[in-house]
């Protein structure tokens, strides 16, 4: 239970250094869509890196996943990361498929298609990871700036400045 609860800090760590990450280099330069180390949805026997005190951390409820899921949103990252960009969103389609009520891989599968230029298509899922994590603050947030992302590329500046604004809201609350 207390790797579980440490995978839960971890994992709160992790959405506040969202973007931060860096993939390895293997010669070709890929945007990182999935962001390495991004919460599985399950508890796994893995070294959790030093977290701040518990007072902190605003923690996400997780229930455990199938580890169908699991392997298959990993799978997506490397993908992703790899610049496979269809096969990372196939993978994560099949997670979907195995848990729909996931909103983490509603989220994912999101920055998948920005990074495929479906603007359109990335900001309908990432609103659909939002209805499916009502209590989640943090993932919320996450999903109204990649919804900014989304609007900054169809040049809807004045709703992506809006979308920019919701995410901010949602982080100080």
């Amino acid at each position: 239970m207390k790797t579980f609860a440490g995978l839960i800090l971890c994992c709160v760590v992790l959405l506040a250094v969202q973007g931060c990450s860096t993939t390895a280099s293997t010669g070709a330069s890929h945007p990182t869509v999935i962001e390495k180390g991004s919460p599985a949805p399950v508890a796994r026997d893995r070294p959790a890196p030093a977290v701040p005190p518990r007072e902190q951390i605003e923690a996400p409820a997780t229930t455990p996943q199938p580890p169908a899921v699991v392997a298959l949103l990993e799978h997506a990252e490397q993908q992703a990361n790899a610049g496979d960009l269809g096969s990372a969103a196939a993978s994560l389609e099949r997670a979907i498929r195995i848990n729909p009520g996931n909103a983490v891989l509603w989220y994912h599968l999101a920055t998948v298609r920005l990074a495929q230029g479906e603007a359109l298509q990335a900001e309908q899922l990432a609103v659909k990871s939002s209805s499916l994590a009502p209590g989640n603050r943090m993932q919320q947030a996450r999903n109204w700036k990649l919804i900014a992302d989304a609007r900054r590329q169809r040049s809807d500046l004045k709703g992506a400045r809006a979308a920019e604004q919701r995410a901010r809201e949602l982080e100080r609350r």
